[in-house]
């Protein structure tokens, strides 16, 4: 079965996943990978689909299109294509958090920081609040690398801007980030 990447952006109402699904379905689409956002209000999905030799494009993003309104869905489809992935060298993943009073190119420098390091992106979320930025990235930071020195510089990064940067072990960041109870309530 071929599978196609398919990325679909509106204004944010109830029902959207069940119709961009539901219009998969009706092709014959079998969902294996699904992420899905609402920033500001407006909504956005990124899925993988197998779907029936015969299936293009045109045809998914039109079955999608057609689940809502007129005009409503941004649809784009792309094949996927999966060739001999790079191999990833060791990495454990962390969670980089920074906090501070927005700035343009905070955003801009953080990542060419993490880029010029190797370290990669796998999930970000930037939100601002009353002039407060919170930015939280998963990362992967390449075992090569020493963790200290890692800190150290994000933290220099981050003082260029006023802002704090904290990176831990996403084990750490869960052992102390996540709401559960500490014990069973009788």
């Amino acid at each position: 079965m071929p599978a196609f990447i398919v990325s679909v952006t509106a204004p944010d109402r109830t029902g959207i996943v069940a119709g961009v699904t539901a219009a998969l379905r009706d092709l014959g689409g079998n969902i294996t990978h699904l992420n899905q956002t609402v920033v500001r209000g407006y909504f956005t999905i990124m899925l993988s689909v197998d779907l029936p030799e015969g299936v293009d494009a045109e045809a998914i993003t039109a079955r999608v299109a057609a689940s809502a309104p007129e005009g409503e869905l941004r649809v784009g489809v792309m094949p996927f294509r999966e060739g001999a992935p790079p191999v990833p060298s060791p990495a454990d993943r962390f969670v980089l958090a920074i906090l501070g009073r927005d700035r343009p190119g905070i955003i801009a420098r953080v990542t060419a920081y993490l880029a010029e390091q190797g370290i990669n992106i796998e999930d970000f979320t930037a939100t601002v609040v009353a002039g407060d930025l919170v930015l939280i990235f998963g990362v992967r930071v390449p075992a090569s690398l020493e963790i200290t020195h890692v800190q150290r510089s994000i933290e220099t990064v981050g003082r260029e801007f006023g802002i704090t940067a904290t990176l831990q072990h996403e084990n750490i960041f869960r052992a102390t980030s996540e709401v559960r109870a500490v014990r069973t309530l009788a």
